[in-house]
């Protein structure tokens, strides 16, 4: 299992449309993304900057899954227009620290996000 962090950043003036597409995902979309090893998908809006979190079995072997999808080509029509993509195609964030199950803190030595 991956925990996978992401952040994109909306171009100004589309918050409410971003909000407004993500408040109605297509029920074969959300089928798609658990299909292709999503558990869950969070994402917060602080301003213009949004920051996911991402539990999924396999974070290349879901790309890899989704992108054969027409419905991906078509949900990327739609909501890249309204993400800086220079910001937003960087990846998977770096894990930098966590809370470990046991014991004190540490820093991050495990940096793909996996968890037991």
């Amino acid at each position: 299992m991956q925990v996978i962090g992401l952040h994109t950043r909306l171009r100004p003036g589309l918050e409410q449309t971003y909000e407004r597409i993500h408040a109605r995902l297509a029920p074969e979309h959300e089928q798609a993304l658990r299909d292709s090893g999503v558990h869950s998908w969070h994402i917060w809006r602080d301003g213009l900057d949004l920051f996911h979190t991402i539990v999924c079995e396999d974070w290349v072997g879901m790309e890899e899954a989704m992108d054969k999808l027409e419905l991906t080509h078509r949900w990327h029509e739609v909501i890249h227009p309204l993400l800086d993509m220079a910001v937003s195609a960087r990846g998977p964030l770096p894990l930098v620290w966590k809370l470990p199950e046991h014991g004190a803190s540490t820093p991050a030595d495990d940096r793909t996000g996996e968890v037991a």
